[in-house]
This record gives C-alpha cells, sequence and structure tokens, in this order.
C-alpha cells in the first residue's frame, strides 16, 4: 500500500497505527503541509482532504476506506467500520463529527504554538494555520462555541475512561474503535498532556498502549514513484454488483459533505452500500479508479 500523508495529521497517525498493527508493509509519500499536492491532485482532482492510499492504480479517500481496505487486505473484520453492532457504529459516528470538530475548536492556543514548534518549520506556521482556518471555515455544519467544544472534548474522554474495561475499548485486542479514538488523542497529547490524562489513569495507559504499536514496516518513495506505480498498473476490476446502478457511465461528481467540500469528478463505473467508485483518465498516470465513501460524501450527475 502507497500512503500520501502527513507526520502531523491526525487522521494519518489513525492509519499509520492501523497498518502497524495489522503487519502490512507500506509505501510512505509525504504530503505538503498545504495544497498543492503533486502526489494526490493528478489522481483525485478535487479533494484535498488528506490522508489517501494507493494500491497500484486504485485511490482510497477518507480513512472510511482505507480502514475497509486495511481490513480486507489482513482479514481483520474487526477494524472494518462496517458491519458493526449498532452500539458501535453510533460510536463511531459521533467520533467522526462531534468530538472530531469539538477536539479541533477547544484547542488551546498555546497548546497549538507548542506542538506546531515540535513538528512544523517555523516559516512554514504562517501559511499551515491560513489553510486550516480556510478548509474549517469550510463546512456545512452547525457552529459549536469554545465553551460547548470544550465540554463535548471532555466528555469523550470521560467517556473513554468508563469504557476501558479491559485491555482496548471493546476486548483484549485493539479495533476499528481503538484506532478511530487514539488519533484524536495523540493529537491532544501533545499540546495539552496533563489535561488529557489528569484523573484518567486507564486512559492513560490504554493510550500508551496503542502509541506503542507504532507504524511498522515503512518504506519512503518520492511523489514520481507513486505516480510511476499508477501508470503501470490497470484498475481493480469491478464487480458485476457494482455496475447495476442506472448512474453507470454518467459524468458524475463526489465530494465530501461536512467540511473540505471540493469535489472529484469523473465516470461513474462502480457502485454499493458504502462507495462511489471514479474513472479518471489522467496525464501522469493513465486511467485510475479513485474510491469515496457515501457517509458523509454526495454525488451530482454532471453529464
Amino acid at each position: 500500500m502507497i500512503f500520501h500523508h502527513k507526520d502531523v495529521s491526525p487522521y494519518s497517525e489513525k492509519i499509520r497505527l492501523m497498518l502497524g498493527y495489522t503487519g502490512i508493509s507500506w509505501s510512505s509519500v509525504q504530503a505538503p503541509l498545504t495544497p498543492p499536492r503533486p502526489s494526490i491532485d493528478p489522481l483525485v482532482g478535487g479533494y484535498r482532504r488528506i490522508p489517501v492510499a494507493q494500491k497500484g492504480a486504485d485511490v482510497f479517500c477518507d480513512t472510511i476506506l482505507i480502514a475497509e481496505e486495511i481490513a480486507r487486505l489482513s482479514e481483520n473484520p474487526q477494524l472494518s467500520p462496517y458491519g458493526q453492532s449498532e452500539d458501535l457504529s453510533a460510536f463511531l459516528q459521533e467520533l467522526e463529527t462531534d468530538v472530531f470538530f469539538a477536539c479541533v475548536a477547544s484547542i488551546p492556543v498555546l497548546g497549538v504554538i507548542k506542538a506546531l514548534l515540535q513538528q512544523v518549520p517555523l516559516q512554514a506556521i504562517p501559511g499551515y494555520l491560513q489553510d486550516k482556518k480556510k478548509l474549517m471555515s469550510d463546512k456545512h455544519l452547525i457552529p459549536t462555541s469554545r465553551e460547548d467544544a470544550k465540554a463535548t472534548w471532555q466528555q469523550f474522554l470521560d467517556q473513554l475512561e468508563s469504557r476501558l474495561a479491559s485491555d482496548f475499548l471493546h476486548g483484549y485486542t485493539p479495533g476499528i474503535a481503538d484506532f478511530s479514538a487514539v488519533h484524536m488523542v495523540w493529537f491532544r497529547e501533545k499540546m495539552d498532556r496533563r489535561q488529557v490524562f489528569k484523573d484518567r489513569r486507564l486512559l492513560r495507559n490504554w493510550f500508551h498502549r496503542m502509541a506503542a504499536i507504532g507504524h511498522g514496516h515503512r518504506t519512503d518513495i518520492t511523489t514520481e514513484d507513486a505516480l510511476q506505480i499508477a501508470a503501470h498498473a490497470d484498475p481493480r476490476k469491478i464487480s458485476e454488483e457494482m455496475k447495476r446502478s442506472a448512474l453507470i457511465g454518467a459524468t458524475v461528481a463526489v465530494g465530501p459533505t461536512d467540511y473540505a467540500t471540493q469535489a472529484t469528478h469523473g465516470e461513474l463505473v462502480g457502485e454499493d452500500e458504502n462507495r462511489w467508485v471514479l474513472a479518471r483518465d489522467t496525464q501522469v498516470a493513465g486511467r485510475v479508479h479513485v474510491h469515496l465513501p457515501k457517509r458523509r460524501f454526495a454525488l451530482t450527475r454532471l453529464a
């Protein structure tokens, strides 16, 4: 698997730990802190979120589909965001919406500066912050006050503490709930460690167990390497079941509905209950298939 990511990205950390846990060897392509991103943009067009995964000429957007791909490749169904219990699915939905935005909106200013100085070159910080401000202003969500965000974030940490009856959130081995929660704690631990773990011994121990998993077998490759791999591969065959939609063959745009709503354009060549697959003919990589989730994404027919 080729993984296009940023070291400072919490959602990238979620996938890095999943790759470490499953033992899947992966190739790392470091994306620039802000667009343009030459390893990603030619493949996916308008879509601008990080991270993105690549298998040959197939590109997987959003960690929902990347996690599903890792679960499939490693034969670990407990890592899939799909097909889980009603309680777990509701918990994942909460993590991906209310908790994530509360985590970001309640960040202490001094903590941001401290964390960025550790991870981002000084001269890049103004542009990085400006890009993040633009990214979060492009959202279709009900605004949350800072005080409400702080309360939601603290409730989430308390909820994790109360759920940790075992080593992990749902037993003695980590599952999708652990990886979907740990990256936010990882993100905030760098900024306000004392507040995160204050009076939460189980949470602290769980976090250290998760962090100890590590990132596994990583090899660094260049942007040119990743694009050449796509150019010399054929996209994964689309099953007949995924060709039954009335929109197959239509030109469509698919993009997120919550934030960073820029869409990817292409020909719809596959669809099931969880994803759309768009074919794109690119100058640098030939024909690629871009996989986009249906959860919090929308499709618009263009022609």
